[in-house]
């Protein structure tokens, strides 16, 4: 008998000695913060977009493509996926020439006419917020209105104009 037939049986007889593996269920499933939105904008905005404009709803002024100045009552509209935890952010200035003459300033955050934050800014300069929203607070899977109060706002001695920050991206991450 060829020495390769007597083998054959010692090998098949190791490979059947092998433990199945053990079984996991497959992790939830949800759709991920990337996917886009039916409505055609989502749940971030750069003021740098082209389309930056169908997600301001009132109070704001600028060129498209640029950041725009936040007047006394902003509102931003975002098509807010459903997430067991989401973050409002956004990047912003308040310049050192409305600041001379405002001081602090105080900005009241709202989710839908309910508020969920004040932060106060005691000094000018590239501001960072960011603060997990209420679940409770927000419409998953639908558009929700984040409006933003600066308090106190500058006011023009020429135009009565009234400015309040100036906003360069925003929206909610995870």
């Amino acid at each position: 008998m060829p020495r390769s037939l007597t083998l054959l049986p010692v090998v098949l007889l190791c490979a059947a000695c092998t433990r199945l593996p053990e079984s996991y269920p497959p992790p939830a499933q949800r759709r991920p913060l990337t996917q886009p939105s039916p409505t055609g904008f989502g749940y971030f905005v750069y003021m740098s977009d082209p389309n930056a404009g169908a997600y301001l709803v009132q109070d704001f002024t600028g060129d498209p493509g640029t950041p725009r100045w936040a007047h006394s009552h902003p509102v931003f509209r975002f098509f807010v996926p459903a997430a067991p935890r989401l973050r409002f952010s956004m990047e912003f200035a308040i310049p050192e020439r409305t600041f001379r003459e405002t001081g602090p300033v105080t900005l009241t955050f709202r989710a839908n006419n309910t508020i969920f934050d004040r932060q106060r800014y005691d000094s000018p300069g590239q501001l960072r917020y960011l603060h997990e929203v209420p679940p409770a607070l927000l419409r998953p899977d639908a558009v929700n209105l984040i409006a933003i109060d600066p308090d106190p706002v500058w006011v023009s001695k020429e135009d009565g104009d009234r400015l309040g920050f100036i906003v360069s991206k925003a929206g909610f991450t995870e």
